[in-house]
């Protein structure tokens, strides 16, 4: 689990523009992911640029549909948005 490297600005920005997730601002982002223009899983980021504690990581990853693991991949880059959409489509 990397969450001490990644705050919740780099996560929004990586479900913008690699996962092209549209966040509507409430008390917090929330977000669809849509596969072929249906909504598929939705994500809740906080707002602010703070850390990110471990169970709201791990609780992100979980509503993507990723393990940790994955979802540290997805933030790194080496996870594309093709092989996103295979491992959610299991």
């Amino acid at each position: 689990m990397k969450n001490a490297q990644f705050n919740v600005k780099d996560v929004k920005k990586v479900g913008e523009k690699k996962l092209h997730i549209e966040f509507k601002s409430g008390k917090e982002f929330n977000g669809w992911f849509k596969l072929n223009g249906v909504k598929a899983k939705r994500i809740t980021v906080p707002k602010g640029r703070k850390g990110i504690p471990r169970k709201t990581y791990s609780s992100m990853a979980r509503q993507l549909g990723l393990s940790v693991s994955d979802f540290d991949l997805l933030l790194e880059c080496p996870l594309t948005k093709e092989k996103y959409v295979e491992i959610i489509s299991k």
